[in-house]
């Protein structure tokens, strides 16, 4: 065999000197195999360290690459966990930030095979109060005792047993907190009237962020997580020029009639609070050294609307309806109902259902061996990986407008979303004698987005969303597809009719486009310029409204494109259907 020349490694056993000793253990030789090169460094080459970074880089058999993380911590000293550990949650939940900004997320993969609880609150770290016009608050027996006894009250003396649900759930509250709630905030909690019971509970969320020991009340601790009134993308919280953004004057007038109605509730039992010269304070007196001013009481609503699970408390069949305001659960953020992969429930009492996003039970005993009252979070489907967020939907129903006005927020490709024009069926219009139609027939518009290519597999989750939104306006409803019986025929007068319509819905949506302000591309920009913080005067509202005004617009853009997209197959299928003297359903 040659000699390898300088630089050149040997290769192959032959290359071995002839002296060297055979190896009697050694397997048989395999043609098909080949022996790795041990690195050699020269003069001229680099040294072995370096040749071993170079073929890291370009990619190696052996190498395991490291999935690329898609959130940031927020809670790198732990603060966040050892809060709800000395709340005594048990909890498989981490807080950092994501493509929606600060959310919940799983410590690891989680949820496979079955259900698993990813938070469990006790409720008597929960502020439950009543809540919306009901009778006075409470009864006696049923699930007040079964509350009672889980929550320790039974053993009390019959002069300190509690008589009712609230006063149950307020005892445990302020047992766990170390501080009693004022009668100024329990007075008003146990009137009949909503306005009084829904300032009850703002009073409350000021009153435990603000006293006792942070060590012993959860809530004090936990007020420097809760976002401020600058921080909060609330519409009660929103001025003006910041209102002006929504390019909406429904929406605006509606946030500004429930911010003066908040106004307005505050101002009247504030005055009922008087200095002891008779004049009238500027503040609300919740007990003495804690007054809270409007703006405070505001701050409180916009965290109330925006954060509190309503579900009914008492006994089976009430109609007592609690805000429930559960620290940790808050975290969560919202989206599509599709995308949906926890929900709450509420554990302790007696089985009840509510109508919300979130499942709401009432029941009581052991579940994955959590047990008592206490608010759980639990998964509908498996999260992958830790980088998988938590998400849950505040109200499956909710149109955007709806979303600004309680929450602050809007979804993109909400498949809640209508867009203007009329709805019916084929009428005769009497001043002009002539057959108007105002509304398309839903099964064949589906049939031609899918033939024109708008609707495919390739299609966006959020412009699917969005396309069904256009059906659903242009139709009335989106129809149930699993119903189509795949037979229709129209002749030439009904296209004309159905083309007519078509046409006359793309006209009242682009009147609509350009009644806005700014056009879509003008969003966008400022959306990118606020993300990468280049946006003069951006605050929280201001991004919310430009992500609302944005997403009317993506949604009114896609509907008069999938219309346009309708006229013209339309017009092709008259053309080619033409000789046979009808418009005929292409799947027969």
């Amino acid at each position: 065999p040659r000699r390898a020349s300088e630089g050149e490694m040997a290769t192959t056993a032959s290359a071995m000197p002839a002296t060297a000793p055979a190896r009697t253990s050694a397997r048989p030789h395999d043609w098909r195999r080949r022996s790795v090169p041990r690195p050699r460094a020269s003069a001229s080459s680099p040294s072995i360290a370096r040749r071993h970074r170079l073929v890291t880089r370009a990619g190696s058999l052996f190498e395991v690459a490291t999935p690329v993380r898609t959130t940031t911590e927020l809670d790198e000293r732990d603060a966040f966990k050892r809060l709800m550990e000395r709340a005594g949650v048990k909890h498989r939940v981490r807080l950092a930030s994501g493509a929606r900004g600060r959310g919940l997320f799983p410590s690891g993969p989680v949820g496979w095979g079955k259900s698993a609880v990813l938070l469990s609150v006790p409720l008597d770290v929960c502020i439950v109060a009543p809540f919306g016009d009901a009778t006075a608050a409470g009864g006696a027996g049923g699930v007040s005792a079964a509350v009672a006894e889980e929550l320790g009250f039974s053993k009390d003396p019959p002069e300190k047993a509690k008589k009712d649900t609230y006063g149950i759930l307020r005892a445990a509250w302020e047992k766990r907190a170390g501080v009693t709630v004022p009668e100024t905030i329990t007075s008003l909690s146990r009137s009949g009237d909503g306005a009084d019971r829904e300032l009850a509970v703002a009073l409350w969320v000021l009153f435990a962020t603000r006293s006792g020991d942070a060590e012993r009340n959860v809530w004090r601790a936990y007020a420097e997580w809760l976002p401020t009134a600058e921080e909060l993308p609330s519409l009660m919280l929103a001025n003006d020029k910041e209102l002006d953004q929504l390019q909406d004057e429904a929406l605006k007038r509606e946030a500004k009639a429930t911010q003066n109605a908040a106004d307005a509730l505050f101002l009247s039992k504030k005055n009922q609070n008087t200095e002891t010269d008779g004049s009238a304070s500027d503040f609300f007196v919740i007990r003495d050294g804690l007054e809270v001013t409007a703006e405070d009481a505001r701050w409180a609503f916009a965290l109330v609307a925006s954060r509190a699970l309503a579900s009914p408390v008492g006994d089976d069949g009430s109609s007592d309806f609690a805000a429930i305001l559960t620290p940790f659960f808050d975290m969560a953020n919202s989206d599509d109902v599709s995308l949906v992969s926890a929900s709450k429930s509420v554990r302790g009492t007696a089985d009840a259902d509510v109508e919300n996003a979130a499942r709401v039970v009432l029941e009581r005993g052991l579940n994955q061996g959590v047990g008592g009252p206490r608010v759980v979070l639990e998964t509908t489907r498996g999260l992958e990986s830790a980088d998988a967020e938590i998400l849950i939907s505040y109200d499956p129903t909710a149109t955007n407008a709806e979303l600004m006005l309680r929450y602050g927020f809007s979804l993109r490709g909400n498949r809640n979303e209508r867009l203007p024009g009329s709805s019916g069926s084929i009428h005769k219009d009497a001043k002009t004698a002539t057959t108007r139609q105002t509304r398309l027939e839903s099964e064949i518009l589906r049939f031609a987005l899918e033939e024109t290519g708008l609707m495919t597999e390739e299609t966006s989750a959020e412009e699917r969303r969005r396309l069904f939104v256009a059906v659903a306006s242009a139709c009335g409803g989106f129809g149930n597809p699993e119903e189509d019986q795949g037979e229709w025929e129209l002749d030439d007068a009904q296209v004309r009719l159905e083309i007519a319509c078509a046409e006359a819905f793309v006209d009242a949506w682009a009147k609509q486009l350009r009644s806005f302000d700014t056009d879509l591309a003008q969003d966008e920009a400022a959306l990118t310029a606020a993300r990468a913080g280049s946006l003069p005067g951006a605050t929280p509202r201001i991004v919310a409204a430009v992500e609302y005004r944005a997403e009317r617009k993506r949604c009114l853009e896609t509907g008069m494109r999938a219309l346009r997209a309708y006229v013209e197959w339309l017009q092709e299928e008259e053309e080619e259907e033409e000789s046979a003297g009808g418009f005929v359903d292409q799947q027969e």
